[in-house]
């Protein structure tokens, strides 16, 4: 009768506090730091790190996987669907118990009730204690489901040791997620909580054994397993030591921790892809260290929503000795020849350049700044196309120069180049042979940004920053006639300027890729886009160090091309037609034809429309040469009548020296006549070297005298001889080829003077420091 009474009291007073409870809604249960955890697109685990309070917490799921649910309710709460959050059944047997042992043998707690426990810290079991979880209890009933309620008692139980969690414990105890789990395996973690140093190796694993068949037998009793099952389930072994977690794409959730704290990130990383990549990567470093080339890095993009399908930081994560633990996709190195396409589609969409214009290949001086091509030597004249497709620097440096470095920074800012932070004074013309540092995220998302706008997609997430959105423009920064244009000349695979077996990287799909060596051997880059997939590959050392043969197209490109070879077949970009137009151009100069090109052949070309176009052909000149056209002529040297008024093709004296080399039908242009009345007009000598306005310093060798500079000139006549001038005094004379002299000036203002015996001559002006 007293336990009535009491029972009866104890109701009243939970009625009364309940009531008050229950128009205060609850707040956030739990606020303990979770775990970092990536999963691949189609949810599978992919790496974790602990959480900050030393645990293995994963982040709360909103389901919990059926096995489970049943196997912790037959367990802890058979009557946990039906009752508010109290079991009024288990409090009349816990208090009936209790009272008959003379000590409590029963806590008459529910799942609810557990779950508000765990949310208080574990706090001592004291009758009030108990009657405010009974209280918060009723009120968590009140404002959240049943299935709510399981998440966030699975999400915040103990499993042993420092595992918290169901995820967690699956993973540690069973290699797998928990939804993958068999009967036993759900039963052995559904009785953990109750008591969870069992988990541990040693006696107490028999009672383990015991309390999981003991809930097998419930579990079979109640109808949920059938015989065949328990039986089987009983058969599993118990786990023995922890798993490991995975550890794919790793420095990924590293740089994702970094960016937004530990949580969950569900990315879009594709989980055999990504399996494969990292084994691609390994085989390749394994043969680079050989040649002390210790990191490589590889990102792959969906182009169509500019997130990373792999993700590959670095070729290991175990070592610091050479700089494993640095994500690579992330950290800034200089560019190397990456940025000479954005230079050729921003010239392209001005209307600076045609595909096939001819760009001046010659020794090229600016103030401090003597580039030179990749083998060291010069062509003379290049089609703006081939300056791309093989990444001569020369002519790139001159394009750069008529484009303007500071205009050439707002581009590469606007593309979303974030590391490109300096201004023009500082990067100068070296900007577009690896003077910048950029990112190989950044790197792969402008490539996926500039193939979205061929396509005409929408907005992505880029991998430069790994949260960072890379948005369609409503005003590009490139026209996608310009893009395409570019992209079609990347295609054609010709690199013979960067020693290495580029012809060998023959694919089936047609790709469009570039590479890049920065100075001294330090970067190799190589980066493709199709339109389905950007592909960016980094080799090199973290430490700076450069490496002899760590060429773009040695070590990146190989890679690149088997990561491309991982991907589904594609098609190619559509053309932009409403942005492009046909230009009429001369065969020879690339540039719009005028009539005196026809006799040489015309080209038609696609380019982007542009408000203006390059200036006509300039080197097409009609030319009055005598019957056998051995001599240039005109009417006071040859008869009128057997002039022969001929178009020839004819570049600058420095142009056509190093043009004639490698294009054997090229035919400069014959002597003037003797008689010529126009003989002593310029323009048949070119300095090269030094250029007008500069300022040189002479070399000193060991006995600190001067070494003298090397001064060289070109003329249109092969066989000409020079005669060389400084101010008033006369130096020597040279004869064939490329002129060279060297000369030791004195400090301060000079003119150089070179004259050809016809009397053509060339004059600059320049410093001697």
């Amino acid at each position: 009768m007293d336990n009535r009474k009491n029972l009866l009291l104890l109701f009243a007073v939970l009625a009364g506090v309940t009531a008050i409870a229950l128009a205060l809604r609850p707040g956030k249960l739990f606020d303990a730091p979770v775990c970092a955890v990536l999963e691949s697109r189609d949810g599978r685990l992919l790496g974790a790190r602990i959480a900050a309070d030393g645990q293995w917490r994963f982040p709360a799921a909103d389901n919990v996987p059926e096995k489970f649910a049943k196997a912790v309710i037959a367990f802890e709460d058979k009557r946990f669907r039906y009752h508010p959050g109290i079991d009024p059944l288990a409090i009349a047997r816990a208090l009936r118990l209790n009272t008959s042992k003379g000590e409590v043998r029963s806590g008459a707690s529910t799942l609810t009730m557990q779950t508000i426990r765990l949310s208080r810290g574990n706090k001592p079991r004291t009758v009030s204690e108990k009657l405010l979880e009974m209280v918060l209890a009723l009120r968590l009933e009140a404002y959240c489901s049943k299935d709510e309620i399981l998440a966030l008692y699975t999400a915040n139980a103990p499993f042993g040791g420092n595992v918290v969690g169901l995820e967690a414990a699956a993973w540690r105890y069973f290699g797998r997620p928990a939804d993958e789990l068999s009967w036993a395996e759900s039963a052995t973690l559904a009785v953990l909580p109750n008591a969870p140093a069992l988990i541990h190796p040693g006696s107490r694993r028999d009672a383990l054994l015991a309390k999981r068949n003991f809930l097998l037998d419930k579990l079979l009793a109640s109808g949920v397993i059938d015989p065949t099952e328990c039986e089987l389930a009983k058969d599993e072994p118990l786990p023995e030591k922890p798993y490991p977690l995975p550890e794919i794409a790793y420095h990924y959730l590293e740089t994702l921790r970094k960016q937004e704290g530990d949580k969950l990130f569900s990315s879009a990383i594709d989980y055999g892809m990504q399996q494969r990549a990292e084994a691609v990567i390994q085989r390749h470093h394994e043969v680079f260290a050989t040649n002390e080339v210790y990191n490589l890095a590889a990102v792959i993009l969906d182009v169509r929503t500019g997130r990373p399908v792999v993700y590959v930081g670095n070729a290991g994560h175990t070592s610091r000795a050479h700089g494993d633990n640095v994500d690579v996709v992330q950290a800034p190195r200089s560019s190397g020849s990456t940025l000479k396409p954005l230079l050729y589609a921003a010239m392209l969409d001005e209307g600076d350049i045609l595909p096939e214009m001819l760009i001046s290949d010659i020794p090229f001086h600016y103030k401090d700044f003597s580039p030179n091509n990749f083998n060291h030597t010069f062509d003379g004249a290049v089609p703006a196309r081939d300056v791309i497709r093989r990444s001569l620097n020369v002519p790139s440096v001159r394009m750069l120069h008529e484009y303007g470095v500071e205009k050439f920074i707002d581009l590469l800012q606007r593309l979303g180049f974030t590391t490109i932070t300096r201004g023009a004074d500082i990067y100068g013309l070296s900007l577009i042979l690896g003077g910048a540092e950029i990112n190989l995220g950044e790197l792969a998302s402008v490539y996926a940004t500039l193939a979205r706008e061929l396509l005409a997609e929408g907005d992505g997430e880029a991998a430069g920053g790994a949260a960072q959105a890379v948005r369609r423009r409503s005003a590009p920064p490139l026209s996608r006639g310009a893009v395409w244009c570019t992209f079609e000349a990347l295609t054609e695979v010709n690199r013979p300027e960067e020693e290495g077996d580029w012809h060998t990287f023959s694919s089936t799909r047609k790709i469009a890729w570039k590479t890049g060596t920065s100075y001294g051997n330090r970067d190799a880059w190589s980066v493709g886009v199709t339109p389905d997939y950007v592909v960016a590959v980094w080799a090199g050392n973290c430490n700076g160090e450069g490496r002899p043969l760590l060429t773009g197209v040695g070590y990146a490109a190989p890679v690149m091309f088997d990561l491309f070879n991982l991907l589904p077949a594609t098609g190619w970009f559509p053309e932009p037609a409403d942005e492009l137009e046909e230009v009429v151009c001369c065969a020879l100069s690339g540039h719009p034809a005028t009539d005196l090109c026809e006799a040489d052949g015309l080209i038609t070309v696609w380019a982007p429309k542009a408000l203006r176009q390059p200036d006509p052909c300039p080197y097409h000149k009609l030319v009055h040469l005598n019957p056998d056209e051995t001599w240039q002529v005109d009417s006071d040297c040859w008869p009128v009548s057997e002039i022969r008024h001929v178009s020839r093709f004819v570049l600058p004296p420095a142009q056509e020296w190093y043009y004639m080399r490698s294009h054997s039908g090229y035919r400069p242009l014959p002597p003037f006549h003797p008689d010529y009345a126009g003989y002593r007009r310029s323009g048949a000598v070119e300095i090269i070297y030094p250029q007008d306005g500069m300022s040189i310093a002479t070399p000193i060798a060991l006995d600190a005298r001067s070494q003298g500079v090397v001064f060289s000139a070109a003329h249109s006549d092969p066989d000409a001889i020079l005669f060389w001038h400084l101010d008033e005094t006369y130096l020597g004379q040279t004869t064939h080829g490329e002129h060279k002299l060297s000369v030791v000036p004195e400090p301060g203002p000079h003119v150089l003077t070179v004259i050809d015996a016809n009397g053509h001559s060339a004059a600059v002006r320049f410093t001697a420091l």
